[in-house]
C-alpha cells in the first residue's frame, strides 16, 4: 500500500465500510495483527452495513467479506453493552455457509438482535 495510514484510521474505515472491500482487505492485510484494540465496532455499524445491503448498495458477498475481515481481529473491540449480540452478528454474517446468505429475514433477525 503506497499510503501509510494509522491502524486506528484503517480500522475505522473498515468497521464503517467506507472504502471498497478489496482496498479494505489490502489495508488490513498490511496492518498485520495486534492484540491492542484500536477501534470499536458498534451495533450501529452493523445495522448501517445491513441497511446498505438491503438498499442494494452492497452485495451479499460484500457483507460476508466485510464481516470476515472483522471476525477474530483482536485490534477491533466490540461495543461493551452489546458485545454478545455483535459477536454473534459478525459470526452469522461472516459464515453464510453455516448461517445462510443474507436476505430480508436474516437481516431482520440480525438487526432485531442488535437493537433489542
Amino acid at each position: 500500500m503506497s499510503l501509510v495510514v494509522s491502524r486506528a484510521s484503517a480500522l475505522d474505515d473498515l468497521i464503517a465500510f467506507r472504502k471498497p472491500l478489496n482496498f479494505l482487505a489490502e489495508m488490513v492485510s498490511d496492518l498485520g495483527w495486534s492484540e491492542t484494540p484500536a477501534a470499536v465496532l458498534t451495533a450501529d455499524h452493523i445495522v448501517s452495513v445491513l441497511q446498505r445491503f438491503r438498499s442494494g448498495a452492497l452485495t451479499a458477498a460484500d457483507v460476508e467479506g466485510w464481516a470476515d475481515l472483522i471476525e477474530c481481529r483482536e485490534d477491533i473491540d466490540y461495543q461493551s453493552d452489546r458485545y454478545e449480540e455483535i459477536l454473534q452478528a459478525i459470526y452469522v454474517l461472516a459464515n453464510p455457509v453455516l448461517s445462510g446468505l443474507p436476505d430480508e429475514a436474516l437481516t431482520d433477525q440480525v438487526i432485531g438482535s442488535l437493537l433489542r
